[in-house]
């Protein structure tokens, strides 16, 4: 216990002074700081620089800038649609549409190109004569609304179909109406617990893969200038790899918990109460005592799988110039690990397949349970399984990685071959 000790002070400290820490410490800490007071910041702006009348606001009554009136023209050659411009009316009332006759559609086309303002509706008939509508406008950012024009002229067109066919217009205006509709969740998920959530799963993604990196640079630059040596009289290397990843654990640790310490005192100063986000109360809610902790534990457990396997990948270089080459398996499971779990969070129900998988396998496991957690939707059992699974894999993959170390932290040169790795003594 005392060399991983001697190891562990020596490590926390070195790693503590270097500029990194201090630098991604304090973007962070900015990063919560801004999205807490952004909402306050906007509202008071708006308050503040409300205009309270036109000529203040800057912007122009419709009589002073006729160039700006949207215009739509509209052409029906097989008169197919009628009453089609006052239909439209009723669905862009600040829009003007004016009929044109089917001969002048490519002189307004021509208009349109170069006025993002202007917009063209066409009918013509196909083989069946049923109108085939054609919408031109400057471009996808501009004109009419494709989507709305469309609904409203299919709309018109059954109901003057319909009326064809001795059918009352109350009939039709019956027919035609929405179903009133509410919408229900009975779960737990709330916006605030998605949010946080996925901000989570980034968050711990982000120190797993920084800390963990840390580790492999500290292996990798005492192996390379000779350090190691030194340390190896003194402490065994199974003993420095535990010395080590424990200390950047703990660093890790303390800086996430002071993010999120910072982020709650933030939230507690800048948002106010009942601030709504999507028409949802943006609130702590879903944090309590279980989830913070358990949150806490996969961020430990994550950290120690990927810690001992980035120790192994600064050990097995000669130089310092390899690391990132020797880093890439590691690297490589991470990454897709992440993705897996980000993308079944937020794409997936809580009973997905996919979701399932990301719970039980332990690369993706950290990342994907604190939004779980979040969000209420985590059976005791399957919380169980994958806190088993992740506390096997980090014990089999540490005895694997010591062994590993400890083979090749003293040796340069070419690579070790597994049978000398088998006869190395831990």
């Amino acid at each position: 216990m005392k060399q991983i000790g001697t190891v562990f002070l020596f490590t926390l400290r070195d790693a503590a002074k270097k500029k990194s820490f201090l630098i991604s410490s304090i973007i962070m800490l900015l990063v919560i700081l801004v999205l807490c007071a952004l909402p306050k910041i906007i509202s008071n702006f708006s308050a503040d620089n409300e205009p309270s009348s036109p000529e203040e606001s800057g912007i122009s009554s419709p009589a002073e800038d006729s160039q700006r009136i949207y215009t739509c023209y509209f052409a029906d050659e097989a008169a197919l649609l009628e009453n089609a411009c006052q239909t439209l009316s009723l669905y862009f009332p600040d829009t003007r549409f004016e009929e044109i006759s089917a001969a002048e559609i490519d002189q307004y086309s021509t208009l349109i190109k170069d006025d993002e303002t202007l917009s063209l509706i066409s009918v013509t008939p196909d083989e069946n004569n049923l109108p085939v509508l054609t919408i031109t406008c400057k471009d996808f950012m501009s004109g009419i609304n494709t989507q709305t024009a469309v609904e409203a002229l299919s709309d018109l067109y059954i109901a003057n179909t319909l009326a064809k066919q001795g059918i009352s217009s109350d009939t039709i205006a019956f027919a035609q109406s929405s179903l009133p509709f509410s919408v229900t969740y009975m779960g737990t998920m709330n916006v605030s617990g998605y949010a946080i959530g996925i901000l989570l799963t980034m968050l711990i993604f982000f120190a797993i893969y920084f800390y963990g990196y840390g580790v492999s640079m500290s292996v990798a630059t005492e192996k390379t200038s000779r350090v190691m040596e030194t340390l190896v009289v003194s402490a065994k290397p199974s003993r420095i790899l535990i010395g080590k990843c424990l200390a950047m654990g703990v660093l890790g640790l303390a800086q996430f918990t002071g993010v999120l310490l910072f982020g709650v005192l933030c939230y507690k100063l800048f948002i106010p109460a009942g601030f709504t986000l999507m028409g949802m109360e943006l609130s702590l809610s879903a944090f309590t005592l279980k989830s913070a902790l358990l949150i806490a534990l996969y961020f430990i457990l994550g950290y120690s799988l990927y810690a001992v396997m980035n120790a192994v990948c600064g050990a097995s270089v000669s130089k310092i110039e390899d690391l990132n080459s020797a880093m890439m398996p590691v690297m490589m499971i991470s990454l897709i690990s992440f993705y897996l779990a980000y993308f079944s969070a937020i794409t997936t129900s809580g009973e997905g397949i996919l979701q399932k998988a990301a719970m039980y396998i332990p690369f993706c496991s950290p990342f994907i349970m604190p939004f779980k957690l979040l969000n209420g939707n985590v059976a005791t059992v399957d919380l169980i399984i994958s806190i088993a699974l992740l506390i096997l894999f980090i014990l089999l993959i540490a005895a694997v990685s010591i062994r590993i170390y400890t083979a090749s932290v003293l040796h340069y040169g070419k690579r070790m071959k597994l049978k000398d790795l088998y006869k190395t003594k831990v």
